[in-house]
């Protein structure tokens, strides 16, 4: 007898190499069984599945959740299980002087399952821009924050912004880099300077030094220092980057995604590894929404469904060295599981500079299962219906 039957629903496990109708059982927190026409009376509870795509629960590789403390942030579970995602990862909210906040206010009142990159500022985002002057830079307070939530900490955050980085640029990198490997952990640096400060060549040179399982964010910016060169050719940094293993994340937000940009690196190969939103109160009703929303894009952008949950699911799992536990459905993960609908209608998309494009495809989020736990989704935004 299993406790919760997810039954007839097309499963998509990238990790597993499975697509098609198959049931899956949980008993407790954890996947019992992926297998075909398990019978409903062996589950104590049944969800019918028919119609609906069964994925391992999503995971948003970028998002901004510490709610109430960085001005724009949104509560975990409005990224999260609210849309039918089971984890998120906040893109450097905090940094050492404001990240306790975290295990003691935000953790504890979600759902969803909260990782975070800590800020080289020791501020965070609070306020932007950040990085005036190394006075913002504790790299002890840095070490012992890391030291003491190691279970929460995937990496160390660096917005290629501000007066710091324009004046000390790529030592600011190699900063966040030596406190990084010191815990062995990645670097996720933010491209795209809205506010055209920031010599535009310092996202090459950043590219030139990051390494395998580093994170790029806003792959697909069009905004100063983009991965495009002034011809609209890609900068060579970025493919060499990609092969050495930099993980490449297109975190939409709502100032750092081209819709030309995205065409010319898919036209060349060069995929989102993860999917991050970037979501925060500036763009949930706007132009993010929610990672199925994003996930919906790229597939409008023309990828296919399998490969955006991918994205969504195991890359990120490995990103953060999460996946022996998320990820994927294999018996005896966590039992986080996402049930979303492939709805058909007219939808349109925008992006940063204001272009659109129309999709007749939207993922929307049905039921989340977290830890075993049936959570129905209850979207705060949509997309707007094409005219």
């Amino acid at each position: 007898m299993y406790d919760i039957l997810i039954k007839g629903g097309r499963v998509i496990d990238p990790a597993q190499n499975l697509d098609g109708t198959l049931d899956v059982a949980i008993n407790g927190d954890k996947i019992a069984a992926v297998d075909k026409d398990i019978s409903p009376q062996e589950g104590q509870q049944v969800i019918d599945a028919k119609g609906k795509i069964v994925t391992p629960g999503l995971i948003d590789m970028h998002c901004h959740v510490f709610d109430s403390i960085m001005p724009i942030a949104v509560e975990p579970d409005v990224a999260g299980v609210k849309h039918a995602v089971t984890t998120v990862v906040d893109g450097g909210s905090a940094g050492q002087a404001t990240f306790a906040a975290f295990p003691k206010y935000i953790l504890p009142t979600a759902q969803t399952k909260v990782f975070c990159f800590l800020h080289l500022c020791s501020f965070g985002l609070i306020p932007e821009p950040e990085l005036k002057d190394w006075d913002e830079v504790n790299l002890d307070g840095m070490a012992a924050t890391i030291e003491a939530n190691k279970g929460i900490i995937k990496g160390v955050k660096l917005r290629l912004v501000g007066k710091l980085v324009t004046s000390d640029g790529i030592e600011v990198v190699k900063t966040a880099q030596k406190i990084a490997r010191q815990f062995g952990l990645p670097i996720l640096i933010h491209i795209g300077d809205t506010d055209k400060q920031v010599p535009a060549t310092l996202t090459q040179e950043c590219l030139a030094v990051m390494e395998a399982g580093d994170i790029l964010a806003h792959v697909y910016s069009g905004n100063q220092g983009s991965v495009l060169r002034p011809d609209g050719t890609v900068v060579p940094e970025l493919k060499a980057a990609m092969e050495r293993g930099v993980i490449l994340d297109p975190a939409n937000g709502r100032n750092n995604f081209s819709f030309n940009v995205a065409r010319r690196c898919l036209a060349e190969g060069i995929l989102p590894t993860v999917i991050g939103t970037d979501l925060n109160h500036r763009c949930l009703k706007d132009r993010t929404f929610s990672l199925p929303v994003n996930m919906s894009k790229f597939m409008a952008l023309g990828l296919d469904l399998k490969q955006v949950v991918a994205m969504s699911t195991i890359n990120p799992a490995c990103a953060i060295h999460e996946e022996a536990k998320i990820g994927s459905l294999k018996p005896g993960m966590a039992a986080d599981v996402s049930i979303l609908e492939l709805q058909s209608g007219a939808w349109t998309l925008i992006d940063t500079p204001g272009e659109t494009i129309k999709t007749d495809k939207l993922l929307m989020p049905v039921t989340a299962i977290k830890n075993g736990k049936v959570i129905p989704a209850e979207p705060v935004a949509l997309p707007p219906l094409a005219s």
